[in-house]
């Protein structure tokens, strides 16, 4: 048996197409359940669902355990990947930082109708939780040079269950118009296959702007950096576009709620706790309905004992006469609709979900726990009911690593197309570019991420756990405003981080300093006298030193020189700011003339003798 990405171009396009179609009659399970528990999320009745069944999530436990889960998991975080070369050479040390800011300029780029890849991925955190796996594809539009992200839907998503949780070959299918495609692949002049089949189809609407062909994709992993992989796009059942794959990994990144141990599908709120949100929802309903029932009041009187009309009046005081010698009065008895027990049954039903899923019902009802008003003691708190979401929070973060990954290849496949790619990145005030050729670090790379925030989320748990770490020493002033958060400190960060953010700018300039490529004293700038704080930039500058030597010492012989020619522009630099900081001494004042000498008694002139004063003559 052959396989697809060995097949000949003429055989790829039909080979495709067929494992696609009988993948999609295997795994039409897949589909159902993701559309019904869509349906549960939304509060809708899906189609062709019998008054008879089980009663939607009518008390929208579903809904608001996901919406928990995203708000108290996924949104508190925004997680930057770090990267970290392997290279031994000094240039190759300095690409982390150029891949730092790189990644920040993708992660801040607008995606669709979301503000940045931060905002996109809690959108997709959203399917993570409700279906068990969101899988975002990052593509590379050559055309408007950059990276986009798409959020796939996972049933239109097939692998060879064979293959187990990594296979070596993927599936993915997707809307796109005739035009588009038309547009796309010009050399194409028919375009057959049955439209693509959209989930959603209880909308009641049969009108279409265009038609809307099912474009096919097949990826297929590098066996090894030899033999690279292959990928094709299909329409109704002909290859439009091929190539090799040398990306190690598929154009995915998929966020799990909790991964399946056999596929590569996840499991998420909607499989741990639908059966036990449509049981509590059955039961309120029931219980609902007899109190329709029995809400009317009864009335027991002896018959000929007063007028029967009269108990039927509507009127605000209704009196009803009683025959004389009536040994029986009218008595009106509220019948209760069910017992307390039936109560607490439902209550323990709705519990019974929230322990299934592992959120706390407190924080789902944004209630306050009581007696807990420290901002450490609600940090601990926090800590505690989500401990069980602990791996959760560690796949969102893993998620970023895997962007970090996806953006190099894709970055690479752009600077195919033009050799000058540049990416952006925001500064302070102005956007920045770095040319990618001088930062592609050829493999020889790591990715982390640093931890996320797990300071409280209220303003005043906020403020009084950052006032704990301020008063304790353990941060400065500038960080204490930074992590209490509030807009108003925006236009105060400005000016008191501009000078420290000129003095990172000229670290980042005398380490990437070359004196091969037309460095000369022109572009050093001595310390200017009127830097404010002067310790604080000669601590920034000694740190960058202190790493500079460290890197150094484990690069070979011939690197050392051009590593030793940065760390001098640095010593410069921190020579100059010692000597602001240490004025020259003052020069001695100048002596006194000194006193005439004293003459002797017999040298000394006579005294001349006072003549007495005139008398004032009038006029």
């Amino acid at each position: 048996m052959t396989c697809w990405h060995e097949e000949s171009d003429e055989s790829i396009g039909p080979a495709v197409a067929r494992l696609i179609e009988g993948y999609k009659t295997e795994q039409k399970d897949r589909r159902g359940t993701y559309l019904r528990y869509l349906h549960l999320y939304e509060g809708k009745r899906p189609p062709n669902y019998a008054e008879e069944d089980v009663h939607p999530d009518r008390l929208g436990l579903i809904k608001s355990a996901v919406g928990t889960a995203v708000s108290s998991i996924y949104a508190p975080q925004k997680p930057k990947p770090q990267f970290q070369t392997l290279g031994a050479t000094w240039a190759t040390r300095r690409k982390a930082y150029k891949l730092d800011r790189i990644c920040e300029g993708v992660l801040n780029q607008r995606q669709a109708s979301f503000i940045n890849v931060w905002a996109f991925m809690i959108d997709a955190a959203q399917d993570a939780a409700l279906q068990g796996l969101a899988a975002i594809k990052v593509v590379a539009d050559t055309e408007a040079k950059r990276i986009d992200h798409q959020l796939i839907p996972t049933y239109d998503i097939f692998a060879d269950p064979r293959e187990g949780r990594n296979p070596r070959s993927l599936f993915q299918i997707e809307p796109i118009s005739e035009t588009a495609a038309k547009e796309r692949w010009p050399h194409l002049q028919t375009y057959g296959g049955a439209e693509y089949e959209y989930i959603r189809t209880d909308y009641g609407s049969t009108a279409r702007n265009e038609k809307m062909l099912e474009l096919q994709f097949a990826y297929h992993l590098p066996a090894s950096d030899d033999e690279p992989g292959k990928w094709a796009a299909v329409v109704g059942g002909q290859l439009v576009d091929s190539g090799e794959w040398t990306a190690p990994w598929f154009p995915f990144v998929f966020l799990y709620w909790d991964k399946s141990r056999d596929s590569i599908y996840g499991h998420g709120i909607a499989d741990e706790g639908a059966e036990l949100a449509l049981i509590a929802s059955d039961l309120d309903f029931r219980l609902q309905c007899r109190m329709r029932v029995a809400s009317r009041k009864l009335v027991f009187y002896e018959e000929g004992s007063c007028n029967p009309d009269d108990l039927t009046r509507n009127d605000e005081l209704v009196a009803v006469a009683i025959q004389p010698q009536a040994g029986f009065p009218p008595t009106e008895v509220a019948t209760p609709p069910f017992s307390p027990v039936e109560i607490k049954f439902v209550d323990d039903k709705v519990r019974q979900f929230w322990d299934a899923i592992g959120i706390s019902q407190v924080s789902a009802a944004a209630r306050r726990e009581q007696g807990v008003s420290s901002g450490v003691a609600m940090m601990t708190l926090n800590d505690t009911k989500q401990g069980r979401q602990l791996l959760k929070s560690q796949r969102y973060e893993q998620a970023y690593v895997d962007l970090a990954h996806q953006y190099v290849w894709r970055l690479r496949e752009l600077a195919e197309e033009d050799p000058n790619f540049a990416i952006e990145y925001p500064g302070k005030s102005l956007l920045r570019a770095i040319k990618w050729d001088t930062a592609d670090p050829d493999d020889l790379f790591t990715v982390t991420v640093a931890p996320a925030s797990s300071l409280p989320h209220d303003p005043a748990g906020r403020q009084q756990m950052v006032q704990s770490l301020f008063e304790s020493g353990v941060i400065s002033a500038g960080t204490f405003k930074q992590l209490l958060g509030w807009p108003d400190f925006d236009s105060e960060l400005t000016i008191e981080n501009s000078e420290s953010e000129y003095i990172d700018s000229l670290i980042e300039r005398y380490l990437d300093a070359d004196e091969e490529d037309g460095w000369d004293g022109s572009q050093y700038e001595p310390p200017e006298g009127f830097v404010m704080d002067k310790m604080g930039a000669l601590r920034r500058f000694a740190s960058a030193w202190f790493r500079a030597r460290i890197d150094q010492q484990s690069l070979p012989e011939k690197e050392k020189a051009k590593a030793e020619f940065c760390i001098g522009l640095l010593s410069q630099y921190m020579e100059g700011l010692d000597q602001l900081l240490t004025p020259p001494e003052p020069e001695p004042a100048a002596a006194p003339p000194e006193a005439a000498p004293a003459l002797p008694p017999e040298a000394m002139p006579p005294a001349q003798p006072i003549a007495p004063p005139q008398a004032e003559i009038g006029v």
